[in-house]
């Protein structure tokens, strides 16, 4: 995790911690999908997919070298109510193939901010969760109030797009 790419700052990016706050709030997205597992974790850990399904304006500057593997690091950049540059260092924490990957926020906006991606077969179809774990430099107030309600629009509007682009054969 040491190098230049993990010490990559940006405006608003924040000191480089990795440290979790005693004090978090946690978000958890689920999704059931009409594909296989496989597809679905596939979809997940490749730069067109990741790309497809975030949201307008989110730019990849710096993709896993090595694909998705603990260790590698990724950097997006992107805008702050559409005007304030905001770069994320993440590096993939943890990496089970075809099951779950962790990244974790190096630099960013939030304090913390540590994300699971995972995949479960339910028969015919495919159970995927987002679980986020989330600390503002505001307090737990600020992440209840305001910035939750923000997290669940961006996370159900990723998902719906990921249905679309799963489940329509994009």
């Amino acid at each position: 995790m040491a190098g230049r790419e993990t010490d990559e700052r940006g405006f608003l990016s924040g000191p480089r911690t990795t440290e979790r706050p005693r004090s978090t709030s946690t978000a958890v997205y689920t999704a059931l999908f009409d594909a296989p597992s496989d597809r679905v974790f596939s979809f997940c850990t490749s730069r067109s997919g990741f790309e497809e399904s975030m949201p307008s304006g989110v730019e990849v500057l710096r993709w896993p070298g090595r694909g998705f593997a603990q260790g590698e690091v990724m950097v997006l950049r992107w805008r702050l109510g559409g005007v304030l540059p905001v770069r994320w260092v993440g590096v993939i924490e943890s990496f089970e193939d075809g099951v779950r990957f962790t990244d974790l926020q190096l630099r960013g906006l939030f304090r913390y901010f540590r994300h699971t991606h995972s995949v479960e077969p339910k028969g015919a179809v495919t159970a995927y969760t987002d679980r986020v774990e989330f600390a503002s430099r505001l307090g737990p107030v600020v992440d209840r109030t305001v910035l939750r309600p923000v997290m669940d629009r961006m996370f159900l509007a990723r998902l719906a797009r990921m249905r679309e682009l799963l489940e329509g054969g994009a």
